[in-house]
């Protein structure tokens, strides 16, 4: 098997297990956000600390999880507006100066969340809400997160590379 297309199986496998982890998490934040909801209305007993579970835990899976898939697909936002008017091949050629800088920059964030995922761990980082909640394990959301992101921008990037004239980022939807 070639280096592109290990990379590309790899990114498609990693991407998705972490989306399927953001679906766990989002059932659930709505499964404990119901039970939160009945138990304060018919038993006046609401879930400690639910409010800081839900935000800490939950929400940051939901959104950093899925940030690879969004990219492997091709459906992060983007405006084409000068670039429409380009070959394709140049469209090509200003996608992959656009994703190397993407890169660099996506590299920086997963490195600082790294970093701040390896200090919170090591101090056992918890937040006081209405109990002492352990924060530590969600923060390694963000790195994970971003390392998804960033394989899913290589293996973007290698397929515009393969077909540098023929690639229509988004058109390829076997990711």
């Amino acid at each position: 098997m070639r280096v592109s297309a290990m990379l590309i199986s790899t990114t498609r496998f990693v991407t998705l297990a972490a989306t399927a982890l953001a679906g766990v998490s989002l059932i659930l934040m709505m499964l404990q956000t119901v039970a939160d909801v009945v138990l304060r209305f018919l038993f006046n007993m609401p879930i400690e600390g639910n409010l800081e579970i839900v935000s800490y835990y939950h929400m940051v899976a939901v959104v950093f999880l899925p940030l690879g898939l969004v990219e492997l697909r091709h459906e992060h936002i983007n405006v084409d507006l000068f670039i429409a008017y380009l070959s394709r091949r140049n469209r090509n050629i200003f996608y992959v100066v656009a994703s190397m800088i993407g890169i660099v920059f996506v590299s920086m964030l997963f490195y600082r969340s790294l970093l701040d995922a390896v200090t919170a761990t090591r101090i056992n980082d918890v937040i006081m809400g209405a109990i002492l909640i352990t924060v530590w394990p969600a923060k390694w959301a963000l790195p994970i997160g971003f390392g998804c992101l960033l394989l899913a921008i290589a293996a973007n990037v290698v397929m515009a590379l393969r077909n540098i004239g023929t690639y229509e980022p988004g058109a390829d939807e076997t990711h």
